[in-house]
């Protein structure tokens, strides 16, 4: 995935598919999120892989200081911007409710924040899917310095076989950034045909998304986030590697339909703010949920139901928001301004 931007804030051609791909896959995310059955979260998860496959698609080369200053603005600045929004949301459901999985210590999820340790019981839920974004700036950090000093190669290697031999969730998620490197590097090497890509005949797609669908039930629960990859990490690589030409082939699909390419493009095209605050639109309805019993246990029987609320949420903000609102809530700020400036 190219750094989750607004789409104001996109320096480069747009590619229809890729856009089709991150929003379907943004979509995907927040079905992830709103409780489903875990058959339904098994076949979900690999699928996140794809998000660094088509990061390394679209990623340019630069000099590596460049590179790592200006990716930090468009990662690190929006995690943390972002984050601190979602604390102030948080802060606010806690006060309100006073419901005791809100009740955390506020100094220790400032610390978290910081260090970028989103586990789940130590973080409010709306902050925990902004980890993905720290895990994309690491992940392309070594890239750039297994390249540079010439051991890709090992790196790929050793990023696969640390899905075998740990699990943890490391501050900044530099052990998640290690086993997904692998599907990055993927995509780099695969730059120069980004346009035969696509073209996946109709037999490939459907002996892929059977071996997707299969492997993925295989795999049992996996946290991508806190670098477990289920009991045969051998079966993820399977899953996520089907995984990506099953996404590309839907995206294709789904790209001769308008009114759904326009949907999922528009999600594309603003995965910061969804991925920033998805969770956070799932608050207008929970205190409805809270007048009939359990909210939990009401989001768990009509999760696809809090699926298309979050969703509409989300995409409605993006429709009717203004491009600007929409890119300063996402962190991405306009730098251009002060680049006219210097000019006159």
């Amino acid at each position: 995935m190219q750094a989750p931007d607004a789409s104001s804030s996109i320096k480069m051609d747009r590619i229809a598919w890729i856009d089709i791909s991150r929003g379907f896959l943004m979509s995907l995310v927040v079905l992830f999120h709103t409780l489903p059955p875990q058959l339904v979260a098994d076949l979900i998860n690999p699928a996140a892989c794809t998000f660094f496959f088509l990061s390394g698609l679209i990623s340019r080369d630069a000099p590596i200081i460049f590179s790592i200053k200006k990716r930090f603005k468009q990662l690190m600045v929006p995690y943390y911007f972002m984050s601190l929004i979602n604390l102030g949301i948080w802060l606010l459901a806690w006060v309100i409710s006073k419901r005791t999985e809100l009740d955390l210590p506020v100094i220790d999820v400032v610390w978290n924040i910081l260090l970028v340790r989103t586990a789940l019981g130590i973080m409010p839920f709306n902050i925990i899917p902004l980890w993905f974004l720290p895990a994309v700036f690491v992940m392309e950090i070594y890239y750039i310095l297994f390249k540079r000093l010439k051991i890709l190669t090992i790196g790929i290697l050793v990023g696969f076989v640390s899905m075998f031999f740990f699990r943890g969730s490391l501050p900044f998620k530099i052990d998640v950034a290690l086993a997904v490197t692998p599907y990055f590097a993927l995509g780099k090497a695969m730059q120069e045909k980004k346009d035969r890509i696509p073209k996946i005949s109709w037999p490939v797609l459907l002996v892929a998304f059977a071996i997707y669908a299969s492997s993925s039930f295989l795999c049992g629960e996996v946290y991508l986030m806190e670098d477990y990859f289920g009991p045969q990490p051998l079966i993820y690589i399977v899953a996520a590697l089907s995984g990506i030409v099953s996404i590309i082939g839907v995206s294709r699909i789904i790209e001769k339909f308008r009114k759904m390419a326009d949907f999922f493009s528009r999600i594309g095209r603003n995965t910061l703010f969804v991925l920033g605050y998805h969770i956070a639109a799932g608050v207008l309805v929970y205190p409805l949920f809270d007048l009939f019993g359990d909210p939990i246990e009401i989001l768990r029987k009509f999760w696809i139901l809090y699926w298309f609320i979050n969703i509409l949420v989300v995409y409605l903000a993006i429709r009717f928001l203004p491009t600007g609102v929409v890119s300063f809530l996402s962190g991405i700020f306009p730098v251009h301004i002060k680049r006219d400036l210097n000019t006159r």
